[in-house]
């Protein structure tokens, strides 16, 4: 439990699982998508996203999540693991672009 919390805070930290929010054969394209894994994150100060089991995703989806809604909530931190190296270049270039 520590890993997720913050001594003063609470509840500050998750880990979402990129791959349970869209059906396998429609891939990560889309802002839409992004927007809908991105619903209630806000809360949080450090947003993990795991892209575990995700083979790519689409520049609209990357650019809603690390330029849009990091924008929109400059105090939280996002960060990913577990991208293949196909997601790793799309989100690289992404933030290449910051």
């Amino acid at each position: 439990m520590d890993k997720y919390t913050d001594q003063n805070i609470g509840f500050d930290k998750t880990i979402v699982a990129v791959s349970l929010s869209s059906d396998p054969n429609d891939p990560h394209v889309s802002r839409s998508q992004a927007k809908r894994l991105m619903m209630g994150l806000d809360k949080f100060k450090t947003v993990m996203l795991d892209f575990k089991d995700v083979s790519l995703v689409g520049q609209a989806f990357v650019d809603e999540i690390f330029r849009v809604f990091k924008n929109e909530h400059p105090d939280i931190n996002i960060k990913y693991l577990n991208a293949n190296n196909d997601v790793d270049d799309m989100i690289k270039k992404g933030l290449a672009n910051l």
